[in-house]
């Protein structure tokens, strides 16, 4: 709790993290995770997260764990030349395994390095924000589905999470 996690190693040293997490029913409340490619290396188990603070370029949140990340702050940061930003990558190898990475009510916003970000009188096919993305397999899921991903169901958190003294929401 309370905590800040900083790997100084900077853009140039590529993947470089700043906490590799492989513990059960492992919570961090109000922490910050700073670095660069890799920052947060969610490896594996059951983890949750609550009003922390993330910040990286390459896939900065990582790994085959089951994650909660609940009411965080993500800061995508300038990236060097020839990369570009994604806050998460799965690192999931069987479709069977019961892993991901859940995102709750977070806010995602430029680092002070990256922004400010402008845009001005875009036009064209991308600039209609209702119709940007369009992948297969993308599709929008409804509550039912989405309540899969909730601390109590995907982390079974209801049975770990009060002992942490965390608080936490239970559902959507």
């Amino acid at each position: 709790m309370n905590i800040t996690f900083r790997n100084t190693a900077g853009p140039s040293k590529h993947q470089a993290v700043a906490v590799r997490n492989g513990a059960d029913m492992s919570t961090f409340y109000s922490c910050s995770f700073e670095g660069y490619q890799d920052t947060l290396y969610t490896h594996s188990l059951r983890q949750f997260y609550r009003e922390c603070d993330i910040y990286g370029t390459v896939d900065f949140i990582f790994g085959n764990a089951a994650v909660v990340l609940q009411n965080c702050n993500m800061y995508p940061r300038l990236p060097m030349s020839g990369q570009f930003n994604a806050i998460t990558a799965q690192g999931r190898t069987d479709p069977n395994q019961n892993t991901g990475i859940s995102i709750q009510n977070a806010t995602i916003k430029a680092a002070q390095d990256l922004a400010p970000v402008v845009e001005y009188d875009n036009t064209g096919p991308g600039s209609n924000t209702a119709n940007r993305v369009n992948w297969p397999g993308y599709h929008v899921i409804d509550a039912t589905d989405a309540a899969n991903f909730t601390v109590s169901n995907f982390l079974v958190g209801n049975d770990w999470v009060p002992q942490t003294s965390v608080p936490y929401q239970t559902s959507l």
